[in-house]
């Protein structure tokens, strides 16, 4: 007897072929690198609540090492983002999912980006094209630990800053966590009153130290380090000029001061 049910039951879960066939089958192109190009797919998932959808696709991404920049399992509306390369900067992927179980993705990529359809289809379907039926969302995966970003001061400081001028909003969420080794030049060290000591990196590098007059040129955005408090030894010792490593975490960036903020820092002998 209890064979007859194992069919029907079974049925009601779809293949992952099939969900993935729907995402290959549903992908469409739009516009040009001089206009933008646009890419969009769906999948429909019988069973498939909001939540679970938004869930499922958000610990498809976090899996991905892609940034979480808005949730809303209620709404049912999720944006994704891979972080930005020396080659690329960042792109948003946008998920909507409704009360049929249908999900839709959207790349948008900016005028004069060129992408590989293949590609962009093959990695958006390996997101989308495995959901699996539930009421309720799955629980938040953990971030894969990552190794700190190794870069210079005055590329972190540029690339932030050229992010910011396009929508300084996102920023914060882009940036949240993320950790830099940045390397460069001391600029100068706070004076530690408040029990907190800052190091500031110059803005400019110079092939011989102290060359680089960044510390006196205005509305230049410059990276600067909250020290962790047992650092206060490290901060005592540094001199003007000195070349420096520093591994923090990004803590925000101020459009006002033209200051990119870490904070959490230690300095790397």
């Amino acid at each position: 007897m209890k064979g007859r049910f194992l069919v029907p039951l079974l049925l009601l879960i779809p293949s992952v072929s099939a969900v993935a066939g729907q995402c290959e089958d549903n992908f469409v192109k739009r516009g040009n690198p001089l206009t933008g190009t646009e890419y969009f797919t769906s999948t429909t998932t019988k069973g498939l609540s909001i939540a679970s959808a938004i869930g499922q696709v958000r610990n498809a991404g976090i899996g991905r090492n892609m940034a979480v920049l808005s949730e809303d399992t209620v709404g049912g509306s999720l944006i994704l983002e891979e972080p930005s390369t020396a080659m690329s900067r960042p792109l948003p992927l946008q998920i909507t999912a409704d009360a049929a179980g249908t999900v839709t993705a959207t790349l948008k990529l900016r005028r004069g980006a060129f992408g590989h359809p293949d590609t962009i289809k093959k990695n958006i379907c390996e997101m989308i094209g495995s959901l699996q039926p539930g009421k309720t969302a799955p629980p938040r995966s953990a971030a894969p630990k990552a190794l700190p970003i190794v870069i210079g001061a005055p590329q972190l400081a540029k690339e932030i800053e050229t992010q910011a001028k396009e929508n300084a909003a996102v920023v914060a969420d882009r940036y949240k966590g993320r950790v830099y080794t940045v390397k460069g030049s001391n600029a100068g060290v706070s004076d530690g009153k408040s029990g907190k000591y800052y190091v500031t990196f110059q803005a400019t590098t110079s092939l011989i130290p102290g060359l680089a007059d960044s510390d006196r040129r205005l509305f230049e955005t410059r990276v600067r380090c909250l020290l962790r408090p047992d650092q206060k030894a490290y901060a005592l010792t540094l001199r003007a000029n000195d070349r420096i490593q520093l591994t923090g975490v990004f803590d925000e960036y101020n459009d006002t001061d033209f200051v990119v903020e870490l904070k959490d820092c230690v300095g790397v002998r």
